[in-house]
């Protein structure tokens, strides 16, 4: 299985008033306020000091990091305008998180073509390899 997302957030990102004119608000699996203490990996009870949004680009059953690269580079093309808006309003990290199932295999190279590092690179987006073990049965 793999998937893509985009992720935005920001130190002073007013996350719930960016939403009712926003073309991601379809498809959030996430959103994230300022203070709010992250349940996960956080023994600390360390509150967020950002508030953001986590929007699925693409899922698939594959677990190919190739099977997302058609599908990232046609949102990062398609939401060109967006993207620079996010920045006006808060914004100031922006990434895409490639997720991958965890294989049993010693080496798993991955490429990512340029003209994807290209694209990203025009909205200083920032990228994330995740992998996630998916329990059997």
């Amino acid at each position: 299985m793999g998937t893509c997302m985009f992720v935005a957030s920001g130190l002073n990102f007013d996350v719930d008033a960016y939403f009712p004119g926003s073309p991601f608000k379809g498809k959030i699996a996430t959103v994230f306020r300022k203070g709010q203490i992250p349940p996960r990996d956080n023994p600390q009870k360390i509150a967020r000091p950002d508030s953001g949004f986590v929007h699925m680009v693409s899922a698939t059953q594959e677990p190919h990091l190739q099977f997302q690269i058609g599908p990232a580079l046609e949102f990062l093309s398609r939401n060109r305008k967006e993207f620079e808006r996010l920045k006006r309003v808060g914004v100031d990290n922006m990434l895409l998180d490639f997720g991958m199932e965890e294989q049993q295999t010693i080496e798993r190279a991955q490429y990512l073509p340029p003209e994807l590092l290209k694209a990203m690179s025009r909205f200083h987006m920032g990228l994330i390899f995740s992998t996630v073990r998916i329990p059997s049965g």
